[in-house]
């Protein structure tokens, strides 16, 4: 059974594109994984990092984008999705490391179901089209948020772990994200803004109403996790940082504000290293696949 990471913030602009990206990448290239990245953000900012912006108008074109398959495949039983599937795809080459050659048939791997600007359009055809006259509209959207679910957990099948990038608003596939969620990580930068933003994502990943019911819940028991971005170690970033630790779950890793981190947006046509690709970020990202992987939802086993 795939794992299920989704990388979330109800706040834009934290860097939950970029970091989705660098992890289906890390988990390829050091765990070995088959790592299928679903694109749920009408930016698409994933599937141009990962396609670059003539490939990804290709896939629309196409009818091969994550709302064409939640239209196209809501009402029917389950049946071969290859279609959708956009293999091999971003600027890191994965060689297959030898010790695993005995135990996989492939080497790891990252694959895309392209994002698309249409998908909160599809959302309100699917709840025109199966409104019924016994349900009210709420009702109705709880439907349609299982069925999502449903889809991307099928859809996942075929990979070792699925990367959800989700956006910063409550669309049907978002929340569905959330609910298939094995864990949820959750960017931040350490701004004055940031407990807020935790706050409203963290009550609903544990699906509680308050602060004071999220507050019953041990940050250990907790199924997300906070990431401070953009860090550049001020002593008012470390100040709110060890005040977020009180009320939320905090990863040690620290991602800094790096320029290699800023260009990893740019694709290009031509495969690279890890190495050549993040430069000095390259730690910091390890870091964070291994701490991931090591702690936060049994997502692979570290090279």
């Amino acid at each position: 059974m795939p794992q299920f990471l989704a990388v979330s913030n109800r706040k834009g602009g934290v860097g939950k594109s970029t970091l989705s990206v660098m992890l289906a990448h890390a988990f390829a290239a050091w765990s070995g994984l088959r790592v299928l990245v679903m694109d749920l953000d009408t930016q698409c900012n994933v599937s141009l990092m990962l396609l670059g912006g003539e490939d990804w108008q290709r896939a629309c074109q196409r009818g091969r984008t994550i709302s064409d398959y939640f239209y196209n495949r809501f009402d029917k039983v389950a049946e071969d999705e290859s279609a959708y599937v956009l293999n091999d795809v971003g600027d890191v080459a994965h060689s297959r490391a030898k010790w695993l050659a005995a135990f996989r048939p492939a080497p790891g791997r990252v694959s895309l179901l392209p994002g698309s600007q249409q998908l909160e359009d599809i959302q309100g055809e699917l709840l025109l089209k199966h409104s019924k006259k016994d349900l009210d509209a709420d009702a109705v959207a709880v439907q349609i948020r299982a069925r999502m679910k449903r889809l991307m957990r099928h859809f996942g099948m075929d990979a070792d772990l699925v990367v959800l990038d989700c956006p910063p608003g409550l669309s049907l596939a978002a929340l569905a994200a959330l609910d298939l969620a094995d864990h949820v990580l959750v960017p931040f930068r350490p701004d004055y803004v940031a407990q807020f933003a935790l706050d409203r994502v963290a009550m609903l990943v544990e699906r509680v109403s308050s602060a004071e019911q999220l507050a019953t819940i041990p940050l250990e028991q907790r199924r997300y996790s906070c990431l401070p971005n953009c860090w550049t170690g001020d002593g008012h970033e470390r100040l709110l940082i060890d005040q977020l630790a009180l009320d939320h779950p905090l990863l040690s890793t620290r991602i800094p504000a790096l320029s290699s981190i800023a260009r990893a947006f740019d694709w290009d046509e031509t495969k690279k290293t890890m190495e050549a690709k993040y430069k000095d970020a390259l730690p910091h990202l390890r870091a964070l696949h291994n701490e991931l992987a090591g702690e936060a939802g049994r997502l692979a086993k570290t090279a």
